[in-house]
């Protein structure tokens, strides 16, 4: 997944934009941005810790389906 599809992807599980910038450190306008091709890339702690939060929402979207 690329960054988009990452913010996509979350924002389909219900996060705001304030949301997943609270939780990876990487700002409110560069969420817009990256979700409108306006940007590409973000640091290497901020892309990290947007996977985490991927990778949480993934865990917990398993878990339900198997209850």
């Amino acid at each position: 997944m690329n960054l988009k599809e990452k913010i996509l992807f979350l924002r389909s599980q219900g996060l705001s934009q304030s949301e997943i910038s609270n939780r990876t450190g990487i700002a409110q306008s560069s969420v817009s941005k990256i979700e409108n091709d306006e940007q590409l890339d973000v640091s290497y702690s901020k892309g990290a810790a947007l996977d985490r939060l991927v990778s949480e929402r993934t865990q917990q979207n398993q878990i339900l389906a198997s209850a």
